[in-house]
């Protein structure tokens, strides 16, 4: 998981909400196209790459606009900008997560908070994602559902990629470093890599040791 930093709302939002009758929920394109470049094209919670068609995946829907806090239980903020990200598809062979699991429940933190970046540590060798601080780590567990087996082996996978590649050029600090940049910047396209909060952490803790 890495820290979203949240941009302005489209105009085009902006414009939809003063609508007049406007009340209820309903997207527009510009809604999750915005939501989509300012998250680099990955998932706010698993980081997984969101597909752009629905035949890349062959699901019935590429992505899902989050809110945060529920519009069950917050219809005051349904509208609001600031409480919505985009999300995955939710689903890996048969197992929720992400904001299929959550649906309309309540999770204890914010993917805007730094510090939730912070608290979050990454087993090198099982892929798993935890937080130091118990109630973000329940929900990242028990809510988002962050460690389900198809999950951990895809962060597995990634990682293992970078550490082989760091094995053949013997560990330098100024290729460790710009390998983190790397992970750290969109591409081109404004896309960024899928999983990479675990490459990053893993990385700068390695290069703090050396």
């Amino acid at each position: 998981m890495i820290t979203i930093r949240k941009g302005r709302e489209p105009r085009e939002w902006t414009a939809k909400k003063k609508t007049e009758g406007f009340k209820e929920y309903e997207p527009i394109p510009k809604l999750r196209k915005a939501l989509l470049k300012e998250q680099g094209n990955i998932c706010a919670y698993c980081m997984r790459e969101i597909p752009l068609s629905k035949r890349d995946i062959n699901l019935s829907e590429t992505s899902k606009i989050e809110h945060i806090k529920s519009r069950e239980f917050h219809s005051d903020e349904q509208l609001d900008y600031d409480n919505m990200v985009i999300c995955c598809p939710g689903c890996i062979d048969g197992n929720d997560h992400c904001d299929k699991s959550k649906k309309s429940q309540e999770i204890s933190f914010s993917p805007f908070d730094p510090n939730v970046q912070n608290s979050i540590t990454y087993g090198s060798k099982d892929g798993s994602i935890r937080s130091n601080r118990e109630d973000w780590d329940r929900d990242i567990n028990q809510i988002l559902c962050l460690n389900n087996k198809r999950l951990k082996a895809n962060r597995t996978s990634v990682l293992k990629g970078i550490i082989e590649l760091l094995d053949k050029k013997h560990w330098k600090v100024a290729v460790i470093q710009q390998i983190i940049e790397e992970w750290k910047t969109p591409d081109k396209d404004g896309k960024m890599k899928p999983y990479c909060g675990i490459i990053i952490a893993f990385l700068e803790k390695r290069n703090r040791a050396i």
